[in-house]
C-alpha cells in the first residue's frame, strides 16, 4: 500500500469512534449534524406558540389567526432577499397596523413570526 492509501484510511473514523470521545462532542456533532431539522422544528414551535397565545390569552378567533400567520410566512418566505433596512420597514408597518386595529400585541408576535421566518432560512445554508 501506498502512504496516500494509508493515509485515507487513518483518517476514516466511524461515527461511533467520533462520538465515544467525550459527551460533549458526542453533542455537539449531533447538533451540527442535525441542525436543519432542530431550525425547523423550532420554527414549528414558535408558530405553534404564537397561535395558541392567541386563541387562549388575547381570546381571538382560530381561523383568521392561522390565515395571518401563514400570510407572516408566505411574506418572510417571498422578502428573504431584500435589503435589512426593508426588514425594519415592514415589521414597523406590521407594529402600526395592529394599533390601529387594536391588536397590538398579537401583531407584535406576528412581527416576531417574521422575524423567525427571515433568519431560519440563513441559519439553515
Amino acid at each position: 500500500m501506498s502512504e496516500t492509501e494509508n493515509q485515507v484510511k487513518e483518517e476514516r473514523i466511524s461515527i461511533k469512534e467520533r462520538r465515544k470521545k467525550s459527551p460533549g462532542a458526542a453533542v455537539g456533532t449531533a447538533v451540527r449534524e442535525n441542525k436543519s431539522m432542530l431550525i425547523l422544528f423550532g420554527v414549528i414551535v414558535a408558530v405553534l406558540l404564537v397561535i395558541l397565545v392567541s386563541m387562549l390569552v388575547l381570546e381571538m378567533p382560530v381561523i383568521p389567526v392561522c390565515v395571518i400567520v401563514a400570510i407572516e410566512g408566505a411574506l418572510a418566505a417571498c422578502l428573504h432577499d431584500v435589503p435589512i433596512w426593508l426588514h425594519g420597514l415592514v415589521i414597523i408597518a406590521q407594529i402600526v397596523a395592529g394599533v390601529l386595529c387594536g391588536a397590538t400585541v398579537f401583531m407584535v408576535l406576528c412581527a416576531l413570526i417574521y422575524v423567525v421566518g427571515i433568519l431560519a432560512p440563513r441559519f439553515i445554508h
